[in-house]
């Protein structure tokens, strides 16, 4: 992996585990695209209440030349209460936002 990434835990106890799967997740956004210059991911418990118990976000900021794509996603589902479909949600919609500019870069 060649891209610098930051990974910051905001009200969740950090992870070895979910650590390895944000840079394996990383690796693969920059087989998508290798000129990314760097990666932040941050995963944060927004909110929690008694009735709809602990729920996760997943944000990523990444860098490419000349733009900064921002990924944010929050969920009002149930699905969120595991971190790691979270990231997985988060990962395919960076992704996906990611290939959409790969496209656009092309076809200049």
């Amino acid at each position: 992996m060649k891209v610098p990434v930051q990974i910051t835990y905001r009200d969740v106890d950090q992870s070895d585990a979910l650590d390895e799967r944000i840079r394996f997740k990383v690796q693969k956004l920059e087989e998508t695209f290798d000129r990314m210059t760097s990666c932040h991911v941050i995963v944060e418990r927004p909110h929690s209440s008694r009735a709809q118990g602990n729920r996760y976000a997943v944000h990523f900021g990444i860098h490419v030349p000349g733009k900064e794509i921002m990924v944010k996603r929050d969920s009002a589902d149930h699905a969120h209460e595991d971190v790691y479909i979270a990231l997985k949600n988060s990962y395919q919609a960076a992704r996906r936002q990611l290939k959409e500019y790969v496209d656009r870069m092309r076809a200049h």
